[in-house]
């Protein structure tokens, strides 16, 4: 009788046990699966940040390489006046 008590007593003990760990397992399994969808989400965000910065600095790149053209052409087209002004004086 007493071994009888024991074993459905131990018994039911690893049921719970069983549960507990299957339990603890799947909630690994969802802490797992949120995290991995998380950090696809910051790479992607990451990625996008990345190629927007680049974009920008390409275009600020550009930008400046046109303003240094026309600034040099302003300075060649004052040059060629002045040499004219100073050629018209003599």
């Amino acid at each position: 009788m007493a071994a009888k008590q024991l074993s459905e007593t131990f018994l039911d003990k690893l049921k719970e046990q069983s549960f507990t760990i299957i339990l603890l397992v799947g909630i690994m399994y969802y802490q797992n699966l949120m995290f991995t969808r998380q950090l696809e989400e910051y790479k992607k965000m990451i990625e996008a940040k990345e190629n927007l910065v680049l974009k920008l600095t390409d275009d600020e790149r550009i930008r400046l390489i046109e303003r240094e053209k026309y600034l040099v052409q302003q300075r060649d087209g004052f040059l060629q006046d002045l040499r004219e002004e100073v050629k018209s004086r003599r």
